[in-house]
């Protein structure tokens, strides 16, 4: 399989739930997470440090600049590009 093969992700919200989530989908060569969603400024510029420096340890260059952030989710599902998205909340306990 190719780069091409690969089916590309969007994150929607980046707290506990969706890191670990994050963490199993960077690990796994049939994706490739290219974007990355949530409106708190901290977890969303941690999301994709995190993506580029895990993409960038595969590279010759050591450098990698192919995650996007987004603090409103309707420009990441807008994008033609991304095959899947994948938002995650916890369960809640009375």
């Amino acid at each position: 399989k190719g780069p091409n093969d690969r089916i590309t992700l969007g994150f929607v919200g980046m707290g506990t739930q969706n890191r670990g989530l994050l963490n199993g989908f960077l690990g796994n060569k049939e994706t490739q997470v290219v974007a990355v969603c949530d409106v708190d400024t901290t977890r969303r510029e941690n999301a994709k440090k995190k993506v580029e420096e895990y993409y960038a340890k595969q590279t010759d260059k050591g450098t990698f600049k192919g995650c996007s952030e987004y603090k409103d989710f309707r420009e990441l599902i807008a994008r033609k590009d991304i095959d899947a998205v994948v938002v995650a909340t916890p369960t809640l306990e009375p």
